[in-house]
């Protein structure tokens, strides 16, 4: 997981990208992304696992929150009813013929790992949260055992989900776009 982290951080100092996204269930690949990045000029956006559970059963670490929060890193949960909107509004609109996003996803999947599927669904969710608009994103995730993918998004208003740039690294090996 640490080497993931340093060459996320490296890719964003490399590209000038200043806004480094992670997907941390516990805080713990947060807290280690946040500590590693102490003293860079890099943005970080942490989103968390536990949308629509209530705050006695989060798995998210509270102490971590607050380390986070005190240091003005953007700690993230997702509105889980954003999701069955979506997934209702997705399965009218690919009725029609217009692209579905968990059909990209399988996509993504399929060519990219697990790892890059769920960057694109972090990066997504900041952008139906508003948090996201017009930027270039450094995105960090994995499975249960940490980070072990992380790729290069455009986020664009007019593009109607995250634009994977490049794979940094991935849970499959190494790609080229």
């Amino acid at each position: 997981m640490e080497n993931i982290l340093k060459e996320a951080v490296e890719a964003a100092k490399k590209k000038n990208v200043s806004t480094l996204v992670v997907a941390s269930t516990s805080g713990k690949t947060a807290d280690s992304l946040f500590e590693l990045a102490k003293g860079e000029k890099l943005n970080i956006i942490v989103v968390t696992h536990d949308e629509g559970k209530p705050e006695s059963q989060r798995r998210f670490s509270q102490d971590i929150r607050r380390k986070l929060l005190a240091h003005n890193v953007t700690v993230y949960t997702h509105n889980p009813r954003m999701i069955l909107a979506r997934k209702i509004i997705a399965r009218l609109f690919g009725r029609f013929g217009f692209p579905r996003w968990y059909k990209h996803l399988q996509e993504v999947k399929d060519k990219y790992g697990s790892g890059i599927k769920v960057c694109h669904i972090i990066a997504q969710m900041l952008i139906e949260g508003k948090i996201l608009r017009d930027d270039k994103v450094v995105a960090i995730a994995g499975s249960k055992s940490g980070a072990d993918s992380c790729g290069i998004f455009s986020i664009k208003p007019g593009n109607k989900w995250p634009v994977l740039e490049e794979v940094i690294i991935s849970n499959q090996g190494r790609f080229s776009i």
